[in-house]
């Protein structure tokens, strides 16, 4: 049985647009936070995409992080997602050309997205997520996790 894991805006987004064609990625990318897609994407290009739609550049840095880290409540609609998220941000009414600009970022980095299921995160205070392939739900944890008492 596959484990729960939340859809992120950022993954249900990458999974409507691309339609499945980076499947494995989009379930590594709604496991993965913010600061770590960051390590393996560059957000640069698309932050400077859409910064135009916001008054300030880091509401561009928090609309970027919250579309990461927040869990979608309309995965076959993205684009409410999406929209929520700018509002709740900007305070702002939505402009679909965000949306549009969105897309388009993800349509050109395809191949870059594809490849976050190649992605390697370290904890060296818990475990390590490894190079992982597969077509079903992958476990590779190694070492043992103990939470730290306080």
């Amino acid at each position: 049985m596959e484990p729960l894991t939340a859809v992120t805006i950022f993954s249900s987004l990458c999974t409507f647009l691309l339609s499945h064609k980076a499947d494995i990625a989009t379930k590594v990318i709604a496991s993965a936070t913010y600061d770590g897609l960051k390590k393996v994407l560059d957000f640069s290009s698309l932050k400077s995409k859409i910064s135009k739609f916001f008054k300030k550049d880091e509401d561009a840095e928090k609309f970027l992080e919250k579309i990461c880290n927040s869990e979608s409540k309309n995965s076959a609609k993205p684009h409410r997602d999406v929209e929520d998220s700018f509002e709740e941000i900007s305070s702002e009414k939505f402009n679909d050309e965000l949306y549009d600009e969105i897309k388009k970022w993800i349509e050109e980095n395809q191949g870059q997205i594809s490849n976050v299921s190649k992605m390697e995160f370290k904890n060296e205070g818990g475990f390590n997520i490894g190079v992982q392939n597969a077509g079903k739900a992958i476990y590779n944890i190694h070492g043992d996790y103990k939470p730290k008492k306080d």
